[in-house]
C-alpha cells in the first residue's frame, strides 16, 4: 500500500479530525449490529431479476432501466427518503445486430470486433486502403494514424480506411475520413502494450459512415489485405439505430443541503449487451444499502446527496447533467463527491481510486478514513489514480468541475498482476472482472463479500462526517 508523504500524511490527518469530529480513526466506530447482518447483495439481485424480466439489459432508455430507477425509488421510499427524479434526454445508440468485416475466407470471430457508439450504419464492399499505419517499425510506436488531414493524402474516395488507435481521438479520424470521402473506417487497436485486443469507444457526434473498431490482429490482416492488388473488395457491415430518448437520475438529500454537502454516487444504467451486474448494479446496491442504513440512525452529521445516475454508459451524460442544471452557489456548496462503480468483481482487488492527479486536504481526509477502516479490519487496500482511458466514471465529471473526488473499485477487464493477486489473493494473470460489459455479467459476477466490505466501508466513512467544513 502507498504510504503518504510526511507534509501530505499531516494534512490528510488534519482533514481527517475535521471529518469526524477529532477522532484519529475509524477503527473506534462501530456499525449497528442490525446494520452489519444486511446483504447488499439483495439488491443485485433484485436488479438480475429486472434485468431478466426486461430483455436482459438494463441500458438507459429501455424499460429494464426504468425498472430499476422506480425499485431503487421504491426503496429509499420505505425509508422515509424524498425521492426526485431527473429527467434528461441522451443521444441514443443501439446495434440491431452484430458487425461484419469479411474478405475471401477470412471472416473475424465476433469477439474481435466492436462497434464505436456513434457509428453510422451502413452494408459496404469495398476495397480496403492503410492510411499512416507505421506497423513496419519495429518496435512498435505510438500511432498517429488518421490523426492529421495529410495522413490521407492520395485517399480514394469510396474505398475503406483503415488506421490505427493511437494518440488522437476517434472523432478526429472519423472526420478526416468522411471528409476523404471514406465508404466506412476501421480502427484497429494500436498494438503497443496492452493495446492488442477488442476495444470501445465513442465518437461525440453521429457519424454519417460505419466506424468499427477490431483486435491488432485482425487490422494486420487487413492491412496485408490492402496490399493485394488482387483482393478486390472487403465487406464492412454496421446496423445500428440512432436517435434521441429520455431517461432520468435518482436523488435523494439525508438532511440539509442548503449548505455544505457531501454527493455519494453509482450510475445505474449498464451496457446493452448483458444485465451488468458488477458494473454496476453492484455500485448501485452499495450506495443504496448505504442510503438504507443510515436513514435508520440518528443524527445527521454532514448532509449527503445519494444519487444514482443514468446513461453513464453512454458517456457520463446523467452525472453531466445534474452538474450542469446546478447553479454555480450550489455545485460550490459540494465539499466532496464519492463515486462506486464496479465493487463486486470476483477477482477483485480493492482500491481507493482518484481521477484527480494532485489530491487537497479534503481528498487526502478521505482517503485516510477509508485506509484506517480497511486497516481495523485487517483488509488490504491501495490507492490508485484513475486510468484517464475514454470516458472513466461518474467522478471524470465532478472532477472537469473541479470537485475533488475519489472512488471505490475492485477492478475491470485488465488482468490482476502477481502484486495484486499476492495482496488481495485471487488469479494473477485474469482479469479482475473476467465479463466486463458482457452477457455473462449476471448476478453470479458478483462476489458477496467484497460487495459487503466495500459497502460497510462506505457506511462506516460517512458516519463520522460532521457538518463544520467551510463553503469553498
Amino acid at each position: 500500500m502507498p504510504r503518504l508523504q510526511p507534509n501530505i500524511r499531516r494534512t490528510a490527518l488534519a482533514a481527517c479530525a475535521l471529518l469526524i469530529g477529532a477522532a484519529s480513526s475509524y477503527a473506534d466506530v462501530g456499525l449497528p449490529a442490525s446494520a452489519m447482518q444486511i446483504d447488499p447483495f439483495r439488491h443485485v439481485q433484485a436488479l438480475q431479476d429486472i434485468a431478466t424480466a426486461n430483455g436482459g439489459n438494463r441500458a438507459a432508455g429501455t424499460p429494464g432501466y426504468d425498472r430499476s430507477a422506480e425499485y431503487i425509488a421504491d426503496q429509499l421510499r420505505a425509508a422515509g427518503y424524498n425521492v426526485r427524479f431527473e429527467e434528461f434526454t441522451f443521444p441514443f445508440f443501439d446495434e440491431r445486430s452484430p458487425p461484419v468485416v469479411a474478405f475471401e475466407s477470412f471472416t473475424p470471430p465476433r469477439e474481435a470486433l466492436r462497434t464505436l457508439a456513434s457509428s453510422g450504419s451502413g452494408d459496404v464492399a469495398a476495397p480496403v486502403q492503410a492510411v499512416d499505419l507505421g506497423l513496419d517499425e519495429e518496435p512498435l510506436q505510438t500511432s498517429t494514424s488518421g490523426c492529421e488531414r495529410e495522413d490521407f493524402a492520395g485517399f480514394i474516395p469510396g474505398h475503406i480506411a483503415l488506421v490505427r488507435r493511437g494518440t488522437c481521438p476517434f472523432q478526429t479520424k472519423a472526420e478526416l475520413a468522411q471528409a476523404a470521402g471514406a465508404a466506412g473506417l476501421i480502427i484497429m487497436n494500436q498494438g503497443t502494450g496492452d493495446q492488442a485486443g477488442t476495444f470501445g469507444g465513442r465518437l461525440s457526434t453521429q457519424a454519417s459512415i460505419p466506424v468499427l473498431g477490431v483486435t491488432t490482429e485482425v487490422g494486420r490482416k487487413l492491412a496485408e489485405a490492402a496490399q493485394d492488388p488482387s483482393l478486390k473488395q472487403v465487406r464492412l457491415k454496421v446496423d445500428v439505430e440512432t436517435g434521441t430518448r429520455s431517461t432520468r437520475n435518482v436523488l435523494v438529500d439525508r438532511g440539509e443541503t442548503s449548505g455544505s454537502f457531501i454527493v455519494v454516487g453509482a450510475h445505474l444504467d449498464g451496457v446493452a449487451e448483458g444485465p451488468g451486474m458488477n458494473d454496476n448494479a453492484s455500485g448501485s446496491a452499495a450506495v443504496l444499502e448505504t442510503a438504507l442504513r443510515l436513514a435508520k440512525e440518528a443524527g445527521i452529521g454532514m448532509p449527503i446527496r445519494f444519487a444514482f445516475w443514468g446513461a453513464e454508459e453512454r458517456g457520463l451524460i446523467g452525472s453531466r447533467h445534474h452538474l450542469d442544471a446546478l447553479s454555480e452557489d450550489e455545485r460550490r456548496r459540494i465539499r466532496f463527491y464519492i463515486n462506486l462503480d464496479m465493487v463486486g468483481s470476483v477477482n477483485f482487488g480493492r482500491f481507493i481510486q482518484l481521477s484527480q492527479t494532485e489530491r487537497t486536504a479534503e481528498t487526502a481526509g478521505f482517503i485516510q478514513a477509508f485506509i484506517d477502516h480497511f486497516a481495523s479490519k485487517n483488509l488490504a487496500v491501495e490507492e490508485r489514480s484513475r486510468n484517464q482511458r475514454g470516458f472513466g466514471s461518474d467522478d471524470a465529471a465532478f472532477a472537469g468541475k473541479n470537485i475533488p473526488t475519489l472512488g471505490l473499485f475492485t477492478g475491470a477487464s485488465n488482468a490482476k498482476t502477481d502484486e495484486h493477486a499476492a495482496r488481495f489473493d485471487g488469479k494473477a494473470g485474469q482479469p479482475y472482472d473476467p465479463c466486463y460489459h458482457k452477457a455473462c455479467d449476471t448476478a453470479e459476477n458478483v462476489d458477496r463479500v467484497v460487495l459487503r466490505q466495500m459497502t460497510d466501508a462506505l457506511t462506516q466513512m460517512l458516519r463520522g462526517a460532521r457538518p463544520i467544513m467551510p463553503d469553498r
